[in-house]
């Protein structure tokens, strides 16, 4: 399951969230979440967010924020290699489909992807997108997933907030 969530802010407040996901049933439950909360702006998409991008990409769509949370892509060492593309591949489409000035929040939860890894994919994605990317912040662990020192295995969760340069 690869999710991603991309907003369009024609103008503001009024603003629209496309809710991506693989998965029928997790929207199934957004929009339920919504519907309980009156959010009448989140339209819930069922694609593959690789292949969402790259149409949204071919057709000109640009958004003023998008989100990414894919799942582990590198649940063991032996999958680093690949996991790097992907995240490569994700980054790099979500970059180029930024409008000036918008901001990319990217994520990982892959372990064997270490936060030194995951910025300096983050870098070749920006320089392969031929766009000017500025890092905001470097994110870590939330509070409710502590990192406990002497068990590295817990500091899986990384993220960072990046902006497109006008």
């Amino acid at each position: 399951m690869t999710s991603a969530c991309f907003a369009s802010a024609a103008s503001i407040p009024t603003f629209w969230v496309h809710a991506l996901d693989s998965s029928g049933a997790a929207l199934a439950r957004a929009a339920d979440n919504a519907r309980r909360n009156a959010l009448d702006n989140i339209t819930c998409v069922e694609a593959n967010a690789f292949d969402y991008l790259r149409e949204r990409e071919r057709d000109g769509t640009t958004f003023e924020t998008i989100v990414l949370d894919p799942p582990a892509f590198a649940k063991s060492r032996a999958a680093l290699p690949g996991a790097l593309r992907g995240y490569h591949e994700i980054n790099l489409r979500a970059m180029r489909l930024l409008a000036p000035g918008g901001i990319l929040y990217t994520a990982s939860c892959s372990y064997h992807l270490t936060k030194p890894l995951f910025l300096e994919m983050i870098e070749r994605a920006a320089a392969d997108s031929g766009r000017r990317v500025a890092l905001r912040e470097l994110i870590g662990q939330p509070l409710d997933h502590p990192e406990i020192l002497t068990v590295p295995e817990t500091g899986y969760i990384k993220g960072a907030i990046l902006e497109a340069m006008p």
